[in-house]
């Protein structure tokens, strides 16, 4: 039993990865009349389209998770409150993005590998 126990537990660690790997990318991070996440940023290798951008910091799944959900939906809703020197637009303030596509963008970086 106690095989079992920690079988699950390994194989519910590696889930969270595994799922973003085969998750399809958010329209709106790639979306030039949206989001267009992926003009600045960065996804890990094999996830999404690949890109030099590095005007913003890449988005690794370590990073997001360190961040969590709120503090990832904070900084996509209003960036300026965290760091009022930044160029990312403040896409939820602004109502680039309404609370869905936030939403979206949130839980795909947050299952990031």
């Amino acid at each position: 039993m106690k095989r079992t126990t920690s079988f699950a537990a390994f194989a519910a660690a590696l889930a969270v990865p595994c799922a973003a790997q085969n998750a399809v990318v958010p329209e709106s991070f790639t979306a030039q009349d949206k989001g267009y996440c992926i003009a600045c940023h960065r996804l890990p290798d094999g996830v999404g389209p690949a890109t030099r951008a590095d005007l913003g910091p890449p988005l690794t799944g370590e990073r997001m998770r360190a961040l969590g959900r709120a503090k990832i939906r904070e900084a996509i809703e209003d960036p300026t409150k965290a760091n009022p020197a930044t160029v990312m637009p403040p896409y939820g303030r602004h109502r680039i993005l309404d609370a869905a596509e936030i939403q979206r963008l949130v839980e795909f970086l947050h299952a990031l590998p």
